[in-house]
C-alpha cells in the first residue's frame, strides 16, 4: 500500500474524495483522516513507518492529508462520520496532542457540510465494530488494514457496507450529545495527565 510513500496514498484519496458527493466513514480506532490535526496525523504516519517499512515521507504525507481536508469545506459535498467512543480515548499519541485533536472534533462537529456521530460505550451494538471503512457515494468502499487497501466495487459489497454504516449511524449520538461525549473524554484526559 505504501511502497511509493504515504504522500502518494493521500493524494490518491484526495482524487477519490474530489469525485465523491457523499462520503461516509466509520472508524473504531482512529480519528478519521479528514478530521485529524497535523500533530495527530504525524503520529499516525510515523507509526506506520515501523509497521510497514514505508519510505520516510511523514512531512509530505501530513501536508497532503491537510490539503486533502479542504474537501470538507466544498459546497455540494456531504460527509457523515461515525466513530466509537474508544476513538476519543485511545492514547495513540501524547496527551497534549490528543487534547488538541478532541478540541478540533468539537469544532468540526458544528460544520454544515458534515455530520459527526459518536457511539457511546454504553450502547449495545447489533454488529461488532471490527474495522473502519469509507463508502464513496454508491460506487466504492475502501477498507484499510495494516499492509493493504481493499477497494470494493461489487454492488452487493457496497450494499453490505452501506447497511453496516447505517446500523452504526443509527446508534450514534450527534450534535450537542456527541460534543458532550467528546468534552467528557477531554476532561478525563486532562484529569489523568495532571
Amino acid at each position: 500500500m505504501f511502497r511509493v510513500g504515504q504522500r502518494t496514498a493521500q493524494e490518491d484519496l484526495a482524487g477519490i474524495e474530489a469525485a465523491t458527493d457523499v462520503t461516509r466513514n466509520f472508524e473504531s480506532v482512529f480519528v478519521p483522516g479528514l478530521l485529524q490535526t497535523p500533530e495527530y496525523a504525524r503520529y499516525r504516519f510515523a507509526e506506520r513507518l515501523e509497521d510497514i517499512g514505508a519510505p520516510d515521507d511523514v512531512d509530505d504525507a501530513v501536508a497532503a492529508r491537510m490539503n486533502r481536508q479542504q474537501v470538507i469545506y466544498r459546497t455540494g459535498k456531504r460527509f457523515h462520520f461515525v466513530v466509537t467512543e474508544a476513538v476519543l480515548r485511545y492514547l495513540l499519541c501524547p496527551p497534549e496532542v490528543m487534547a488538541g485533536q478532541l478540541d478540533r472534533l468539537v469544532s468540526l462537529s458544528t460544520l454544515a457540510t458534515l455530520r459527526f456521530g459518536v457511539i457511546p460505550f454504553e450502547v449495545q451494538y447489533t454488529v461488532a465494530p471490527v474495522h473502519g471503512f469509507y463508502v464513496y457515494d454508491e460506487r466504492m468502499v475502501r477498507v484499510e488494514n495494516l499492509t493493504a487497501v481493499l477497494k470494493l466495487t461489487q454492488p452487493s459489497e457496497i450494499a453490505a457496507y452501506t447497511k453496516l454504516f447505517d446500523q452504526f449511524a443509527e446508534v450514534a449520538r450527534y450534535g450537542a450529545e456527541a460534543r458532550a461525549i467528546i468534552t467528557r473524554a477531554l476532561a478525563d484526559l486532562a484529569a489523568n495527565t495532571e
